[in-house]
């Protein structure tokens, strides 16, 4: 699951239906943890409400291990012109290495190519 899906259900944006769906069986890189604590505190959540939201959401954290991280650089070599962050090459790697789809707001995700994960998208694309 990727920041952009937590955050889309914890400020209930569009797509946040989709990801509640996938709450009960959700996980997480250590990275995005980071990636969503630090988003909430920036938009002025305190640090203990912030991690008080994202434990009661239940998710299972893996830990970003020097396997994950040589995954996430064959992502992250190739994130031209897509964009994309560290974040979302922890993510994407993980997915890969779970053999499990990704769940994200990320529409550029869906045109990335030869992506060995699948990239579940929670809103529609915007035309």
């Amino acid at each position: 699951m990727d920041a952009s899906a937590i955050l889309a259900y914890l400020q209930n944006e569009e797509g946040a239906e989709k990801v509640e769906a996938a709450l009960e069986h959700g996980i997480i890189s250590a990275v995005t943890l980071t990636e969503v604590l630090g988003k909430l505190v920036g938009k002025g959540v305190p640090a203990d409400q912030a991690e008080a939201d994202l434990d009661e959401l239940g998710l299972e954290v893996v830990d970003y291990d020097r396997e994950l991280a040589k995954a996430a650089a064959y992502f992250y070599a190739r994130r031209n012109p897509y964009n994309l962050s560290l974040g979302d090459c922890a993510v994407l790697a993980l997915g890969e290495h779970l053999g499990l789809p990704v769940l994200t707001g990320e529409q550029e995700w869906a045109k990335l190519p030869g992506l060995r994960v699948k990239a579940r998208l929670i809103r529609k694309a915007k035309l």
